[in-house]
């Protein structure tokens, strides 16, 4: 599965990981395995405001996946 971060996230993860994925998973399990592996994101990636997109659909954290989708992890803005 491909894991494109966006904003804070990316200058924290890279903008891209490649992940094997085991079903049922879920958005919700993505992002624990994903803070698992990367503590220094958890708090950013265990943040409600950010928002998952499978293929350019918002979608909640119950939302399920399989292996052939996108994931994108949109990190809040901020700006003036």
């Amino acid at each position: 599965m491909k894991v494109t971060f966006y904003g804070k996230l990316a200058a924290m993860l890279g903008t891209e990981l490649e992940l094997a994925v085991e079903t049922p998973c879920t958005v919700a399990s993505l992002r624990t395995r994903i803070a698992e592996a990367h503590p220094e994101a958890a708090k950013s990636l265990e943040d409600r405001r950010v928002r998952a997109c499978v293929g350019s659909t918002l979608v909640a954290d119950d939302h399920p996946l399989t292996a052939s989708d996108e994931v994108e992890f949109l990190a809040p803005v901020s700006g003036g």
